[in-house]
């Protein structure tokens, strides 16, 4: 920096020094005709140039000397680069450790979240697995409990055989005696006491409808016909199977069936719900059937289209009810009816939940799986939430038969919470069966009564 200050300086003041020197010459050379003059003017200025050149030089070389024994100032410079180079190197160095720190949290949460998922799909397969393995030891308990049941049985024929071949001859035989035939007769009532024989769903009905009749509500209904069914039955069948009497019921008391112009032509609603309290539902499914074929050609009729998909979403809801009522003796009935509702409105979640059972109950597995997974598709989460769980139940089923064990135990176990905190599966205390057992004994003497109560104007709900 200092030599170009010098050099520049130096060669201004000379140049304007030479200048003026030429100047001077070429005047005095006009002035002048002697020539000696002349040449010695210019090897004068030859011998200035020449001391100039050695001057500079001269002036260049103490130039260099100083700034080589004083380098302070290009080392401050080098120095305040360093400076600057060394804070960006350190910021990306920093930089560098913070994200490779952060990838190894990551890297760590994310370990430990697989380990957590993992873990928690092991403890669903376990559950899974240990729920198979009580349903296979209650389907063996069942079965000896009703072979033993037959040979109870056969026990109790062979003794009446031999009861009726007693001979009345004192020398060959006797009647036993009156106390060992009370006890006798005791030993059999305290048998059949414990060990009471399961019962199927429709032979529960006249239980149901007398239930309703007394007002009890859905919840215990169904911990009572799954008591009756020694826990047997599927959650989805005793609930669907209350809701279906209810809606007939309420259909009578609405007075639908008595709007109809064949009424007069169709079976009673007391005979029909006489008939159903003893197992036979024929009768409703008449008036059922009816009421949808009136709908549908009222819909079919309708200028208004608003109008008629509302018929048709009604006709769907029968149709629901006539299936689960034609599900209790004729599952080929069942099934045609669940496709109409399903037909008349494709988002029906309920029409789809039991198309879904009754295509696993005729073994057609992969149709039951696409009825479960439509399900689970138009399924409103809070609204649908027993058909989403009976849906969860048997397509946990069908994929572990398929071996996907992980994702059934995930599905098994999310149905499961849903019933235990519905609570059906709970079972009755001694003072809640013996109630029961009050019902059942005057059920056949109060159906009439029973009948009546249920089909009058207060009990609209």
């Amino acid at each position: 920096m200092l030599d170009k200050i010098l050099s520049s300086d130096f060669f201004i003041k000379y140049s304007d020094k030479f200048n003026t020197m030429l100047d001077n010459a070429e005047q005095y050379i006009r002035e002048t005709d002697n020539i000696k003059i002349v040449s010695f003017s210019l090897m004068t200025l030859a011998g200035v140039l020449f001391l100039s050149l050695i001057i500079i030089i001269y002036i260049r070389n103490i130039i260099y000397f100083v700034k080589s024994n004083n380098p302070k100032e290009d080392q401050e410079e080098r120095e305040d680069n360093y400076i600057v180079l060394s804070a960006e190197d350190a910021n990306l160095e920093l930089e560098r450790e913070l994200q490779k720190e952060l990838e190894m949290a990551q890297a760590e949460k994310q370990a430990r979240e697989l380990a957590e998922q993992e873990e928690e799909e092991k403890r669903l397969a376990a559950e899974l697995l240990e729920a198979e393995e009580k349903k296979k030891e209650k389907k063996k308990e069942e079965k000896e409990f009703r072979n033993q049941e037959n040979t109870n049985k056969t026990q109790r024929q062979k003794n009446n055989k031999e009861k009726k071949g007693i001979d009345l001859d004192w020398q060959k035989g006797k009647i036993p005696p009156a106390n060992d035939m009370e006890n006798t007769m005791v030993t059999q009532s305290i048998s059949t006491t414990y060990q009471q024989s399961r019962k199927e769903l429709q032979d529960l009905l006249g239980l149901l409808l007398d239930m309703l009749g007394r007002g009890v509500d859905d919840l215990k209904i169904a911990q009572t016909l799954n008591y009756k069914m020694q826990g047997m039955g599927e959650e989805s069948d005793i609930i669907k199977s209350i809701d279906a009497v209810k809606i007939f019921i309420s259909l009578c008391v609405s007075g639908k069936f008595t709007q109809l112009e064949k009424f007069a032509e169709l079976p009673g609603e007391e005979q029909a719900l006489y008939n159903l309290a003893n197992g036979d539902p024929s009768l409703a499914l008449a008036l059922l059937e009816c009421l949808m074929d009136s709908s549908i050609d009222k819909a079919n009729g309708s200028a208004s289209e608003e109008k008629r998909q509302q018929l048709y979403q009604e006709v769907s809801v029968y149709a629901c009810c006539f299936g689960a009522l034609a599900e209790l003796n004729d599952i080929m009935l069942a099934t045609s009816s669940y496709e109409l509702a399903i037909e008349l409105q494709s988002s029906n979640v309920v029409a789809w939940n039991r198309l879904g059972d009754v295509y696993r109950k005729a073994s057609s597995l992969p149709k039951a799986a696409w009825a479960y997974q439509n399900v689970l598709n138009f399924a409103d989460g809070e609204i649908d939430a027993l058909e989403v769980a009976n849906a969860n139940k048997h397509l946990s089923e069908h994929l572990y038969a398929e071996g996907n064990s992980i994702q059934a135990a995930k599905l098994y176990n999310s149905s499961k919470q849903y019933y235990d905190s519905l609570g059906i599966n709970r079972r009755l205390d001694r003072q809640e069966i013996d109630i029961i057992s009050i019902i059942e004994e005057n059920q056949a003497s109060s159906i009439s009564e029973t009948i009546a109560k249920l089909l009058s104007p207060e009990n609209v709900r």
